[in-house]
C-alpha cells in the first residue's frame, strides 16, 4: 500500500511538473511574440514615421525655396526666365521624388487623403509657376498682381497640407510607442511569471527527491526487520 501511496503521489508530481513546463514553454512563446511586437513598432517608427517626417521636412525646404527664388524673380532683377526655369524645374525633380518615396511607406487613410490633396496643390503650384513666368514675359507687373491674387493663396494650401501630414504622423508615432510600451509591460509580467515558475519547478524536484529518500529508508528499515 505505501508502494502504491508513494507511486500514485509520484504520478501526481509528474503531471505538475508536465503542467509547469507547459507553462515555461507557453511563456516563453509569448515573450518571443512580445519581443517581435516590440521590433515591429519600432521599425515602423523609423521607417513609417521618422523618415517621412524627415522627408516632410525636406518637401517643405524644397517648396519654400521655389517660393523665395519665384518672388525673387518676380520682384527683383537678380534671376533671368531662363534661369527660374532652370532652377524651378530641378526643385520640382526632387519633390517629385520625395513624394513618390513618402508615397512608398505605410499610410493610414488620413494620410493618403492629405498627401492626395498636398500633390494636387503641387501640381497646380507647378503650373502656376509657368503662367508667371510666362506673364512676366509681356508684364512683370501683371505677373506679380497675379502671384499676390492667386499664388499666394495656393501657398497655404499647400501648408496646411503639410502640417495635417506632419499632425497625423505625431498621433500615429504617439500610438505605435504606446504599443510598444504597452508590449514591454506585458514582457516584464511574463518574465516575473516565468521566474516564480521556475521556483515552482525547483519546489518540485526537491520534493520528489526527498520522497524517494524517505521511502528508500523506509523500505531498508522494512528489509531489516
Amino acid at each position: 500500500m505505501k508502494w502504491a501511496f508513494a507511486i500514485q503521489r509520484k504520478i501526481r508530481l509528474a503531471i505538475a511538473l508536465a503542467v509547469m513546463m507547459l507553462l515555461v514553454i507557453l511563456f516563453s512563446l509569448l515573450e518571443s511574440y512580445n519581443v517581435s511586437r516590440i521590433s515591429k513598432s519600432f521599425n515602423s517608427i523609423y521607417e513609417d514615421r521618422l523618415i517621412p517626417a524627415v522627408d516632410l521636412y525636406s518637401i517643405s525646404g524644397h517648396i519654400q525655396t521655389k517660393r523665395n527664388k519665384l518672388v525673387s524673380f518676380l520682384f527683383t532683377d537678380n534671376l533671368s526666365t531662363e534661369e527660374i526655369r532652370i532652377v524651378l524645374a530641378s526643385e520640382n525633380k526632387q519633390l517629385d521624388t520625395l513624394i513618390s518615396k513618402y508615397e512608398n511607406t505605410y499610410l493610414v487613410k488620413a494620410e493618403t487623403n492629405h498627401l492626395q490633396n498636398l500633390k494636387k496643390n503641387l501640381k497646380t503650384f507647378e503650373r502656376d509657376e509657368l503662367l508667371l513666368i510666362n506673364a512676366a514675359t509681356e508684364s512683370k507687373q501683371f505677373a506679380i498682381n497675379l502671384y499676390l491674387n492667386t499664388t499666394v493663396k495656393l501657398y497655404d494650401e499647400i501648408d496646411r497640407d503639410l502640417i495635417e501630414l506632419t499632425r497625423v504622423q505625431c498621433e500615429i508615432g504617439k500610438e505605435l510607442l504606446a504599443e510598444s510600451v504597452k508590449s514591454q509591460s506585458s514582457s516584464s509580467f511574463i518574465s516575473q511569471l516565468q521566474i516564480i515558475v521556475a521556483i515552482i519547478l525547483g519546489l518540485i524536484i526537491m520534493i520528489l527527491i526527498i520522497t524517494d529518500k524517505q521511502v528508500v529508508l523506509k523500505q531498508e528499515k522494512y528489509n531489516l526487520n
